[in-house]
């Protein structure tokens, strides 16, 4: 368990720990029924289901009007202080804010399903998945509050539970289902809706029994300071707003120019893709809780060495995915989706890149929030939605799926480098890094070890197994060799084993705040 007297670095890594099991199940699953639908459908059908889920991703992104990241700062500053008042009032305000704007945007969608299918796709299949999102808006919306009230808590033992054990179960399932009843793509977004809505009331039903209740006690119990924490959301809704530009244009745009067949091919990639966030996604959930504290007590020193710590732990789980991904991009696609979908190893190598860069920004990104700098991450989202958007628009009629791919990586990068640059001026304490070149040097021998085993020409399967067992066998007897790993990595990995049952536990060490 996460304990109050563990340091930063330490609650991070307890926090990877306790999410690593629960992240490898539930890629494996969603992984496992996406694969099914490819293949039982093929690239057309997982077109159509990649755009609904692009579009429930970018509509519950302008309904939740930022109130998610409300809750991220609020809660541990009010958890902090020991103010219960504000604390329960600000989580029971923002999550009825919350499913008011999802229900609201909701009804528009599915009022708006036929109209929007024919504007945005010219796809008629559209309008049925259109109106399946709509059921799940209201859910998807508010759940999200739900989530960060957990977190800010540092009981990730139940976003764990939740959303990666039970919802990617219940996805799974329903996707067989539905499949074997004669759905394609509308069951494969039933079963999405359906884990959305048991995910929201499992999440309701911790927060308010095992965590802190929202609902319930005297109107004197509670109290929402509702100006100064919607001052703080609507920039950051505007941010997030063109942020959902920036990450999913490409998906609309290809959507618009080309025939579902192409579509499918580049969601397919851009899912696989997607791994290079696993660093972000084990590291992030605990990074802006436990920094926003030590921000608070005004300990900068104590900011800049978790954010460093961070930053290279990213590197030591990422960095050999997207080597893997771009080395053995042909191998992965026909691996996971099948052999039609061959032709997006390009567009996986590009995207993985791109992506790389811009997870690794994240925690810069994370720190410019702790500072409350949402105008200037409003601008360096704008300036990137544009870019990307102009991009698009110019290489996707040219160069297909290949010139989306490069606009979404090129915008990606940019973002990255001005987010680092600015978190860097904005942070008071010295000695923020965000590139570890050793780190980077000690992949390059495991590369050439993948690559030799792409050339022997082996079928997917071995070939991928081959390249990522030489690869995660000789990248930390690299980064050894080059004096790569600190002390403090060798304390935090030996956590890391204790929790995840892969060593004897021992008696904990505490580094020094």
């Amino acid at each position: 368990m996460i304990s109050p007297q563990d340091s930063p670095q330490v609650k991070v890594a307890k926090g990877a720990a306790i999410i690593f099991s629960g992240l490898v199940f539930a890629r494996l699953v969603n992984y496992a029924y996406q694969s099914l639908l490819s293949r039982v459908g093929g690239q057309v059908e997982f077109g159509l289901f990649f755009l609904g889920v692009t579009t429930l991703a970018v509509a519950g992104g302008i309904a939740a009007l930022g109130i998610d990241h409300g809750v991220a700062r609020f809660a541990p500053l009010y958890i902090g202080g020991d103010d219960r008042r504000r604390l329960r009032g600000m989580m029971r305000g923002a999550f009825l804010i919350a499913l008011v704007n999802g229900t609201v945007a909701g009804v528009l969608l599915s009022l708006l399903a036929g109209p929007l299918a024919d504007l945005l796709f010219a796809k008629e299949q559209m309008t049925g998945i259109f109106r399946i999102c709509a059921l799940a808006l209201p859910f998807m919306v508010s759940g999200r509050v739900l989530v960060k009230s957990v977190v800010a808590f540092q009981k990730i033992g139940y976003r764990v539970a939740v959303n990666q054990f039970a919802s990617p179960v219940t996805r799974l399932v329903l996707t067989v289902v539905l499949l074997a009843a004669g759905m394609r793509a509308e069951g494969a977004m039933w079963a999405y809706a359906a884990s959305e809505i048991i995910s929201w009331c499992a999440l309701l039903w911790l927060l308010q029994r095992r965590v802190q209740p929202i609902f319930g006690g005297g109107a004197g119990d509670a109290e929402f300071d509702f100006r100064p924490f919607i001052t703080y959301c609507l920039p950051l809704f505007l941010s997030g707003l063109v942020v959902q530009v920036m990450n999913y244009i490409d998906a609309f745009m290809v959507g618009h120019f080309l025939d579902s067949a192409r579509v499918g091919l580049y969601g397919a990639a851009a899912r696989l893709a997607a791994l290079v966030a696993l660093g972000t996604e084990l590291l992030n959930p605990l990074f802006l809780s436990i920094t926003t504290g030590a921000f608070a007590q005004k300990r900068h020193e104590l900011v800049s060495g978790t954010f460093n710590s961070n930053n290279r732990w990213f590197l030591y789980i990422s960095l050999p995915i997207v080597c893997l991904l771009a080395i053995m991009a042909p191998e992965a696609m026909v691996l996971v989706w099948g052999d039609n979908f061959a032709g997006g190893a390009t567009v996986l190598t590009i995207l993985a890149a791109g992506r790389f860069f811009y997870y690794l920004s994240s925690t810069s990104g994370l720190l410019l929030t702790m500072y409350a700098r949402t105008k200037l991450i409003l601008a360096l989202n704008l300036m990137a939605a544009v870019v990307n958007f102009c991009l698009n628009l110019y290489l996707i009629p040219r160069y297909g799926i290949e010139g989306a791919a490069a606009a979404t990586a090129v915008t990606l990068t940019m973002h990255a480098l001005l987010t680092v640059m600015a978190a860097r001026r904005t942070h008071p304490a010295a000695g923020l890094k965000v590139f570890f070149p050793r780190l980077l040097a000690a992949a390059v021998p495991p590369s050439l070890l993948a690559w030799a085993v792409k050339l022997t020409g082996l079928s997917p399967l071995p070939a991928c197994l081959t390249a990522g067992i030489l690869f995660c066998a000789t990248f930390p007897m690299m980064l050894k060799l080059m004096g790569v790993l600190h002390e403090e990595d060798r304390r935090i990995w030996r956590q890391i084993r204790e929790r995840i049952g892969m060593g004897a536990k021992g008696p904990q060490v505490h580094p020094e705040d």
